[in-house]
């Protein structure tokens, strides 16, 4: 029988805090390494913050993508037909509700974004040596939990 262990975690105020600031600096870090290649694919900031999570989480609908990016409805939806008129998205009928529309990147899509990933890649490949292999699971279990609200509490 393996042995029991405590599954509770305690961490202090100044702990917290710390690890706040490293992921709001952790952030501005990739978003640095992204910039040269945002701009010169002149897309905005809120443009590419669209398109990186349509990359990361394929077929979101967008109520979901919107709401992960915390962007208002109108903002989603100006951004989006920017994006739409660029044909640099496609959207598709969902499976289970046809009424929703799921997000994918087109073809060109996909193009424009793969100089701007090469760079956030290089970047977090990087950190990740750094931190070592033990590490990358439970920090990426980590920003998945602040990312879809299960830390909510």
């Amino acid at each position: 029988m393996p042995p029991l262990t405590d599954s509770r975690l305690f961490l202090r105020d100044d702990e917290l805090d710390q690890s706040v600031g490293l992921i709001l600096m952790a952030q501005r870090q990739l978003q640095a390494a992204a910039e040269t290649a945002r701009k010169g694919a002149g897309l905005s900031h809120s443009e590419l913050d669209v398109l990186v999570g349509m990359r990361s989480f394929p077929g979101r609908t967008v109520g979901e993508l919107r709401g992960q990016l915390c962007m208002t409805a109108p903002t989603f939806a100006r951004v989006l037909g920017q994006l739409d008129g660029r044909a640099l998205v496609r959207k598709q009928r969902g499976v289970v509700d046809g009424r929703r529309r799921q997000l994918y990147l087109s073809e060109a899509g996909e193009a424009l974004m793969a100089a701007v990933t090469e760079a956030l890649r290089g970047r977090l490949r990087a950190a990740y040596r750094i931190a070592g292999a033990e590490n990358v699971a439970g920090a990426r279990a980590t920003l998945d939990a602040l990312v879809t609200g299960d830390a909510d509490g």
